[in-house]
């Protein structure tokens, strides 16, 4: 039987994890996929962003923040695979994370579907394939009502903040506007 290919969004393809597995995760939202994926007790490392799911994540050592996380401390932790963002880690500080984490995981939903490949990718390098496609369903399931619900609401045109001092918003072309 082959393997499933685990192409990441740099293009790599990653093997399936050999164990001992070592997760650092410097994006909030992916170290809260891999928890809910069951991956919790390989997590060696996190942001001091990633909170959820607390109490849980409150187990794994906090490295600094998305954009400047401590190297030297990520370093000691030892990870065998580091999973970043296009959008959250600047590249500086990942290609400097390559030099001692063997396998770096890039990611960069776009859309809510992507959310899918997501999960497929994670599976197949962590092999949880059984928790992964359950939350497809799950996924699926939510995303279509949610759809559905929108279908029938009024269109309404907003001004979505997200950020102050600079101010920053929400264009139609990111995974929040789509």
């Amino acid at each position: 039987m082959n393997a499933p290919v685990a192409l990441d969004w740099a293009g790599v393809v990653h093997a399936p994890a050999t164990a001992p597995v070592r997760i650092a995760c410097l994006v909030p939202s992916l170290t809260e996929l891999l928890f809910a994926l069951g991956l919790g007790p390989q997590v060696v490392a996190r942001t001091g962003f990633c909170i959820h799911p607390a109490p849980a994540v409150r187990q794994v050592p906090k490295i600094g923040g998305t954009k400047d996380p401590d190297l030297v401390r990520l370093r000691a932790l030892a990870p065998t695979h580091l999973i970043v963002n296009v959008d959250e880690n600047r590249r500086e500080v990942v290609d400097a994370a390559r030099a001692f984490v063997p396998h770096v995981v890039v990611t960069h939903p776009a859309i809510p579907a992507d959310n899918l490949r997501l999960f497929a990718l994670f599976a197949a390098i962590f092999e949880c394939e059984r928790e992964a496609l359950d939350l497809a369903a799950t996924f699926t399931a939510a995303f279509a009502e949610a759809h559905a619900v929108a279908d029938r609401a009024p269109r309404e045109r907003v001004l979505y903040l997200i950020w102050k001092a600079p101010w920053m918003s929400v264009s139609r072309a990111t995974y929040v506007g789509a």
